[in-house]
């Protein structure tokens, strides 16, 4: 009796131990057996018998029985799992796909696993078969980590079913849904194509295409958001266009070329940094402000999203760039570079529709029924300027391209110029100016003196940005300055330039060749000398005006730098000395605009010699006060007042009152206003 229950004891450990022994267990079942043999000595085999019998029941409760009782259903694919056999088209196929069984894990009845085409940050697409009928399908599965969630499980459903109702050839259609005890799946449309996001990387896009592909997406949208759907996670990588759906003429795509997907799944909550467990999931470049804060959102989130794919159409890169922070900062706080600003080809009216999409306040998006009707006017694609601008803002910005911009009465961009690089400029421009025959002046500081015999800091360029003329040489002689800190043209197409010298503190005078025609200034107190002059303009009679910042005088000279008179301004009656000046501009009309930095406004001088408007200057965030103001008059009479080193440029009615503040989108380094000569 004693040995038949050892026996049976023993069987039982052995049986709950076969199905997959290791070398830890074995060891555990040779030292129980050293045990019971060594108690049986000593106390007798019924006493050794019962910790055996004990350890054996426990093992046995401890263990499942059946069939399946050591099989463990995973959704996600194991990690470092073995990858399944190539078929003939050189495919990785499940293991046992064929007949049935999981694809490195994953089994859904009535599918055939083929391959795994893709994995976001809460599920994972794979290629299958429906058995029922042999259709190709996208397989939709959840992680497995969110499989225990109940709250996404039911939404994944609950937004299945919406999906299955909406009927539209620009979104993936989905079949049907299920679960098989943990196992949850969506079997989806499989599209045969490429990403938008490949596209866009191929750089393959046009214009025409871009407005055909957006106006299929902006449509599909609409349908999603009539349903009540929020896609949540708009990005190229989420659109696609199947292979053969590109063709000649108008539309560039055919009707049901284009497809949206993966909408309503992805973002069963908001997305923030404590939601984020893989490496793509939560990605803040197509989120909006209002997703990237963590608020509630609304179909507007969706519009904002998609204006970023459009504004990564037409550029070929995103809006916001940097880490995770940044770009979350960015999207909440900083208003990107218009498409324009980029490249000046991208038509106007897509430009101001891709800076409607992504305003940051929800309310003033457009809906995309407004979205869909400008992809639909083929008038608006049109990038020409028209005819010439009455009146322009000339920049000069810090950046690697486009450093000197032009902008017409609104900050919107028209045309730019000029790269650092050795094809263009050795380096940013310190100063610019416009001639009436439209010829650019641009003074960049190079020291080269006796490397290059031909070297010259002034460039003289087209419209267009060709340089057809470069002069003044680095020195003090006839015709040499040290530093160019101010450039300004005479009136007429003969007009004289002129280049004022920060170091020798005087102003070079030469024709528009480069020829030199003279110097006046020097160091003094005043009166045809200067004490740190900082920047000059001309009038429209040609006179000469230097902004003497030492002396705090604004002093007035004949075209040929003969000193006539000179401006300031008293402290007051309690208070000795005068008023400190940054700013000077002369209007078309001979108004004297001279910016009075110690009162904070800029005050204005008739031809006839009185006091007329005065506008207040109200400093803003992030400006160095005490920098130059450079102003400007427009034809309309309008004051344009921009601080170097900011970005934004002040409007000012011809009432005094602000109309508008226009960004620049880049640091400034100068902005001069041109009034074309014919100009009403």
């Amino acid at each position: 009796m004693t040995v038949v229950a050892l026996v049976a004891a023993a069987a039982v450990v052995a049986a709950a131990l076969w199905r997959a022994p290791s070398w830890a267990q074995l060891t555990a079942v040779a030292a129980m057996a050293a045990g019971v043999a060594a108690l049986a000595a000593f106390a007798g085999i019924e006493r050794a018998l019962l910790p055996v019998a004990l350890i054996a029941g426990a093992v046995g409760l401890a263990v499942p029985v059946g069939p399946s009782a050591g099989r463990h259903r995973r959704v996600a694919p194991r990690k470092g799992g073995r990858a399944g056999a190539r078929g003939k088209d050189g495919r990785k196929r499940g293991n046992g796909a064929e007949d049935g069984e999981g694809f490195e894990g994953v089994e859904v009845p009535g599918f055939d696993i083929l391959e795994k085409v893709g994995s976001g940050g809460m599920a994972s697409v794979y290629r299958a078969r429906r058995r029922s009928d042999g259709t190709t399908v996208a397989l939709k599965v959840p992680m497995e980590q969110y499989v225990a969630d109940a709250k996404f499980i039911r939404r994944f459903h609950r937004e299945a079913e919406v999906a299955q109702r909406l009927d539209h050839p620009n979104i993936v259609r989905t079949y049907e849904h299920g679960a098989q005890g943990v196992q949850h799946y969506m079997a989806m449309e499989y599209v045969d194509g490429r990403s938008l996001e490949s596209y866009v990387e191929a750089r393959e896009l046009d214009v025409p295409l871009v407005i055909d592909v957006m106006k299929r997406v902006a449509e599909a949208l609409q349908a999603i958001h009539s349903a009540g759907i929020i896609h949540r996670d708009i990005k190229p990588g989420n659109i696609m266009i199947t292979k053969g759906g590109l063709q000649e003429g108008r539309p560039r795509v055919a009707e049901d070329a284009v497809k949206l997907m993966d909408f309503g799944i992805a973002g069963g909550k908001v997305m923030t940094r404590l939601t984020m467990t893989g490496a793509r999931v939560g990605t803040p470049v197509y989120m909006s402000p209002e997703q990237a804060r963590g608020l509630k959102i609304d179909h507007r989130s969706d519009i904002y999203s998609l204006g970023l794919v459009l504004y990564e159409m037409l550029t070929g890169q995103t809006a916001f760039k940097g880490g995770y922070e940044a770009i979350v900062h960015q999207q909440i706080f900083q208003t990107p570079a218009p498409p324009r600003q980029i490249d000046v080809a991208i038509p106007k009216a897509l430009d101001s529709l891709v800076m409607r999409m992504i305003a940051k306040d929800p309310e003033e998006r457009p809906a995309l029924r407004d979205v869909i009707q400008v992809l639909s006017d083929e008038a608006s694609w049109d990038a020409a300027d028209g005819p010439d601008l009455p009146s322009r803002l000339v920049v000069a910005v810090s950046a690697r391209q486009g450093l000197i911009r032009v902008l017409d009465a609104e900050g919107t961009l028209h045309g730019s110029v000029g790269e650092v690089s050795p094809a263009s400029f050795p380096a940013a421009p310190l100063a610019i100016a416009v001639s009436d025959d439209g010829h650019l002046y641009a003074a960049v500081f190079e020291y080269r003196i006796g490397e290059d015999d031909d070297h010259r800091m002034i460039h003289k360029l087209t419209e267009d940005g060709h340089e057809v003329a470069r002069f003044g040489r680095y020195g003090m002689g006839e015709g040499e300055f040290l530093y160019p800190a101010g450039l300004a043209c005479g009136p007429g197409p003969d007009g004289d330039v002129y280049v004022l010298d920060g170091e020798s503190l005087r102003v070079q005078r030469y024709a528009p060749d480069g020829t030199p025609r003279g110097a006046f200034g020097g160091r003094g107190a005043g009166q045809g000398t200067f004490d740190d002059p900082r920047a000059l303009t001309v009038g429209p009679d040609g006179k000469v005006y230097v902004l003497d910042h030492g002396n705090r005088q604004v002093q007035r000279f004949a075209p040929d730098g003969t000193y006539e008179t000179r401006w300031a301004f008293r402290m007051g009656q309690d208070r000795p000395g005068m008023r400190v000046l940054d700013g000077v501009a002369v209007g078309p009309d001979g108004t004297l605009y001279v910016s009075d930095a110690t009162a904070g406004r800029i005050r204005t001088v008739t031809p006839a010699g009185r006091v007329g408007q005065s506008y207040r200057i109200e400093p803003l965030q992030g400006e160095a006060t005490e920098a130059l103001l450079d102003l400007g008059v427009d034809h309309d009479g309008y004051l344009y007042a921009a601080r170097r080193g900011g970005h934004l440029i002040r409007k000012f009615a011809p009432d005094g009152t602000l109309a508008a503040t226009l960004e620049a989108y880049a640091p400034l380094v100068q902005t001069i206003v041109q009034v074309r000569p014919d100009a009403s």
